[in-house]
């Protein structure tokens, strides 16, 4: 019969992050989380190169074959998904430049 109270909360009085100029439209957003993300893809490579580089030695030091070529394949896809986040990037580099820099701020 009576109403209940709502319990909601603006996050921009919690939470100093929304509150930030900089985060004004998507493309700042994004600006300012993209090198965050190629820092991170980066760190996630060499991980990956270490991972595959101790399975590749320590399958050519064993009887098992398959297992050193599975860390080469493992070696192969890790440098193909640093090849696909820098070609992203690169890529949206080059639409930047050819549309005058009309991407809204994004990059």
């Amino acid at each position: 019969m009576f109403a209940k109270p709502v319990y909601a909360v603006n996050v921009c009085d919690v939470w100093t992050f929304c509150n930030n100029k900089n985060f004004a439209s998507l493309g700042s957003i994004v600006s300012f989380f993209l090198p965050k993300l190629i820092l991170a893809g980066a760190v996630i490579f060499f991980i990956l190169i270490i991972v595959a580089g101790v399975g590749v030695i320590s399958g050519a030091g064993g009887d098992d074959a398959n297992a050193k070529e599975q860390s080469k394949m493992f070696l192969t896809y890790a440098v193909i998904g640093l090849l696909l986040i820098f070609g992203a990037y690169w890529i949206l580099q080059i639409l930047n430049f050819i549309l005058g820099g009309s991407l809204g701020g994004l990059l």
